[in-house]
């Protein structure tokens, strides 16, 4: 049986709240961990979901620039965030996903991956990336797109952002499957199931309270 995680408490029993230092490192090892997740499944012709595979699909379907349509398909999004959240989650959110962005191009140069089996790559890529998740998610951030939906959704109804991220994905991998090989889609839907599965059983708001 997991152990819940215990409530950070400060003096006379109220909710820690987190240090800038605490934040910036918690920021950091999530881009870290995301960047590290998607260069694997780039390294092994995979995809992944949420709003990254909305932008692969368009790009794929139309031969529009992956980079132009990713941009595109995260404004919706940060609207939401500037107008239902606080500027500085949105903020944190666009730092991150620019951090992202960078490591994940600089990657490739860092690491090679001279023999990945599928499965067991977009295993550990989902789950790199679903830790990265909850630790922006924890220190007031997402990274992007579907993460600030999900993120806010959770936050107003309490439904775990999780099970969204997975329900939306799984639209995207039923498109998928009219554009790319059925197999690479299969072992990316593999590792979209970790990951999304590590965010809803392991990011809950009654486990982790501090700020």
């Amino acid at each position: 049986m997991a152990m819940k995680e215990q409530k950070a408490k400060g003096p006379g029993g109220r909710a820690a709240a987190h240090s800038r230092f605490d934040n910036i490192q918690g920021l950091a090892f999530g881009v870290i961990m995301i960047s590290f997740g998607i260069s694997l499944l780039h390294a092994m012709g995979l995809i992944t979901g949420q709003a990254a595979g909305i932008a692969f699909l368009i790009s794929y379907a139309t031969g529009a620039d992956f980079a132009l349509v990713f941009l595109l398909v995260n404004v919706p999004f940060y609207i939401l965030a500037v107008m239902r959240l606080d500027r500085g989650f949105t903020l944190r959110s666009l730092v991150c996903v620019t951090a992202i962005s960078g490591l994940a191009g600089l990657a490739p140069r860092l690491f090679r991956y001279e023999h990945v089996e599928p499965f067991s790559g977009a295993i550990v890529a989902g789950l790199c990336i679903g830790i990265g998740l909850i630790g922006l998610f924890r220190h007031g951030a997402s990274g992007g797109g579907v993460g600030i939906l999900a993120y806010y959704i959770q936050e107003k109804t309490g439904f775990r952002a999780g099970w969204l991220q997975l329900a939306l994905d799984a639209v995207i991998f039923a498109v998928a499957f009219l554009l790319l090989d059925w197999f690479a889609v299969v072992t990316s839907m593999v590792g979209a199931l970790a990951l999304n599965l590590l965010v809803a059983f392991n990011h809950r708001r009654d486990w982790y309270v501090a700020r």
